[in-house]
């Protein structure tokens, strides 16, 4: 999740439910094949023509470059971790790139399934800004060659369902209350029927029943604006906070007692368990971060995000700079948790 210069416990728009926002551009140039079909001089050629662009923009200092050859796969799951890349990329490490900016707000993957992926990602429900940021860079690396582009297709793509506009928009959401009332798939549902996905935090295929962190993303990219999907999921969005909100007041409600012990005990874990498996201490900040939403826990929600990503095996790996055992993972992981939640009461 994006880490950049606000106060961290100032919370983002929609941020009690609407962890964070991205809009994620797929763009090919016409000049070269596209990267299932590109030799390896072509694929260096394409990371050096993303640097020099950035090179020359007024912000070329707050970007680094990561050629994912020379990471550790601790330090190439950390990113997935963060959401600064894809799974994907990996599949073409021995030629990629990512182009990340100080504030991991805006990242360019080169040479994934497509030739770039531009992605723009704030916190909340902030897909408008995120939008800008992500148009913005495509303005940037657009001006010395044209991308693919069909006057009836729209953006042509290496995977036709990007076909279009080539934009994935999404909203991170967390709904531990629908959820637990069993309401996710008559929401996917919903969502379905106007045009949307619901899937879980990294995509397709991916578990979100530990940690109740769900994404919101537009199925459709041809025949539609790029300013109607933006539109349309913040529409969405909001619908599914609501919802989320109304659910967590009647859970609270109807089983105030119950939940109230359930938090408790999760904060008495956190301060004073030594050992902490991956598959345990999603849920249970799970339970924190909506402890805190409810006001139940003096604790920043940004602090509750960073923790997620931070904590996971391929980030505490990078952190120590080594690959670790799962027993040492599972200790460090317990010894970070207490410190940050040595002062923390209810």
């Amino acid at each position: 999740m994006p880490v950049n210069n606000e106060d961290i416990t100032r919370r983002a728009p929609e941020q009690d439910v609407v962890v964070f926002s991205r809009v994620r551009l797929a763009r090919n140039y016409a000049d070269t094949p596209f990267s299932p079909k590109m030799e390896a001089e072509q694929a260096g050629q394409m990371i050096q023509r993303v640097r020099e662009v950035i090179a020359q923009g007024p912000e070329a200092e707050q970007y680094q470059c990561l050629l994912m050859r020379e990471l550790s796969e601790a330090q190439r799951n950390q990113l997935v971790e963060h959401h600064l890349i894809s799974y994907d990329l990996l599949k073409y490490a021995d030629w990629s790139a990512t182009f990340i900016s100080s504030g991991e707000t805006v990242s360019v993957m080169v040479n994934e399934e497509d030739h770039l992926r531009i992605q723009g990602m704030l916190r909340g429900l902030q897909l408008e800004r995120a939008a800008e940021l992500a148009f913005h860079m495509e303005e940037r690396l657009s001006v010395q060659e044209e991308f693919a582009f069909d006057a009836q297709w729209g953006y042509l793509t290496s995977c036709p369902t990007n076909t279009g506009t080539g934009m994935r928009a999404c909203a991170v959401v967390h709904l531990p209350a629908l959820s637990a009332s069993e309401q996710i798939n008559p929401l996917a549902q919903a969502a379905a029927r106007l045009g949307m996905t619901v899937r879980g935090l990294y995509g397709e295929g991916s578990d979100a029943k530990s940690h109740h962190l769900y994404m919101i993303s537009n199925q459709v990219t041809l025949g539609r604006s790029e300013e109607d999907i933006i539109r349309s999921l913040i529409v969405t969005t909001q619908q599914i906070a609501a919802s989320e909100r109304a659910a967590r007041t009647r859970m609270m409600s109807d089983q105030g007692a119950t939940m109230l012990d359930r938090l408790m005990r999760t904060l008495g874990i956190v301060k004073y368990a030594r050992i902490m498996r991956l598959d345990e201490m999603l849920p249970r900040l799970s339970d924190a971060r909506l402890a805190a939403a409810l006001g139940l826990l003096d604790y920043p929600l940004t602090g509750l995000d960073n923790l997620i990503c931070d904590l996971q095996d391929g980030s505490l790996s990078a952190r120590a700079g080594r690959e670790m055992a799962s027993v040492e993972l599972n200790a460090l992981r317990a010894d970070i948790l207490r410190d940050a939640f040595r002062d923390v009461e209810p």
